[in-house]
């Protein structure tokens, strides 16, 4: 099943639109609107299908795995820490977030080797790291990410088991450990800050966000991809469903340029995977 030319781009730009204006009425700072609105800019100016595709299949699995690794290695034990938790690498003047920018290209990485035990074990290397940064959505969303590749790829449990294992014993963990971090109205709380202001626009960001995870589960109809596409779906619906339900902020909506550039790369790999 192939996606209509046309959707991604509305898609994204619908969400552009609400996003700006959710963070305009939750009473962002103007930086913060710009930061936001350059993320979406650059992530449509870099991440089309067809650049994405040649660059990650130029790219080996084991050494896409490996680099995430020592990437989520600096985040763990040389990033910026904020009341106890480390889940940010500093890029002035921007703190990225490489757990929500590039979970979706390790689990693709992981997807595409699936059997490889290196790759599963850089792979579960990168997930604890990210995990034990007090990263309670980023490990509900390896959690649910890991257990739809396994999923789509249940003739590699023996190395993927282990994996969802680790990931869900990690969001556990984070779930269960007490979140110094206050809240953000415009990151953790725009949803209910928009719908406030106004109910056309709550509505909006309600759909919008609920929409984010849907656009990879076309790529699971194709047996060949089918991995790929749970994956992703299900790493999306964990940062969701973790900026809803506890205190962590609301992916792409909410403020944050790293899950914004993340998705839209996401959704770039899924149109460039589509049979």
């Amino acid at each position: 099943m192939r996606l209509p030319t046309y959707y991604v781009p509305v898609l994204v730009l619908a969400t552009a639109v609400v996003s700006l204006l959710s963070l305009r009425v939750a009473g962002a700072p103007n930086g913060s609107i710009a930061i936001q609105a350059g993320a979406f800019a650059l992530a449509a100016l870099i991440a089309t299908p067809r650049r994405v595709a040649g660059v990650i299949n130029a790219l080996d699995a084991r050494w896409t795995s490996a680099a995430i690794l020592l990437l989520a290695c600096a985040v763990l034990f040389v990033g910026v820490e904020i009341d106890g938790a480390r889940r940010w690498l500093r890029i002035w003047p921007v703190l990225l977030h490489p757990a929500s920018l590039l979970g979706s290209v390790l689990l693709l990485a992981l997807a595409r080797a699936a059997g490889s035990t290196l790759c599963a074990a850089l792979a579960g290397a990168a997930v604890l790291c990210f995990g034990m940064g007090n990263d309670g959505a980023a490990s509900l969303a390896f959690a649910l990410g890991l257990s739809g590749l396994l999923l789509g790829e249940r003739t590699h449990w023996k190395t993927l088991l282990p994996l969802c294992v680790l990931a869900w014993c990690l969001a556990a963990w984070g779930w269960t450990r007490p979140d110094t971090l206050a809240p953000v109205p415009y990151a953790e709380e725009i949803v209910a800050q928009a719908w406030a202001v106004s109910t056309l626009l709550g509505a909006a960001a309600v759909v919008l966000l609920a929409m984010l995870p849907l656009p990879f589960l076309p790529t699971a109809r194709d047996a060949c991809k089918r991995g790929a596409g749970y994956a992703l779906a299900g790493f999306w619906a964990g940062l969701v469903l973790a900026g809803l339900f506890g205190n962590y902020p609301i992916p792409v909506i909410g403020y944050g340029a790293s899950p914004v550039i993340g998705w839209v790369l996401a959704l770039c790999l899924v149109r460039s995977r589509s049979p």
